[in-house]
This record gives structure tokens, C-alpha cells and sequence, in this order.
């Protein structure tokens, strides 16, 4: 095959850690949006 399994490792760690930084990054942005959603309708009501 030629593939290590050190290299495997190291593909399925990274893209568990960008997984994660995304997850991260959906999240503050829907937390974010949330808040200005509400923040606006607020001020709306």
C-alpha cells in the first residue's frame, strides 16, 4: 500500500480537529445570530 499508519493517524486526527474548530464556528455564529435576532425583534415589539 505505502500509506503508514502514522500517516493515517495524523489525516483522521486533523480532520477531527478542523470537524471540531467548524462545530466551534457554527455555534458562536448561530449564538451570534440569535442574539441580533432577538435584539431586533426587541426593539420591534
Amino acid at each position: 500500500m505505502g500509506v503508514s499508519l502514522q500517516c493515517v493517524m495524523d489525516l483522521v486526527v486533523a480532520g477531527i480537529s478542523l470537524a471540531v474548530g467548524l462545530g466551534f464556528f457554527a455555534f458562536v455564529a448561530a449564538v451570534l445570530c440569535s442574539a441580533a435576532f432577538f435584539n431586533s425583534v426587541k426593539d420591534i415589539a
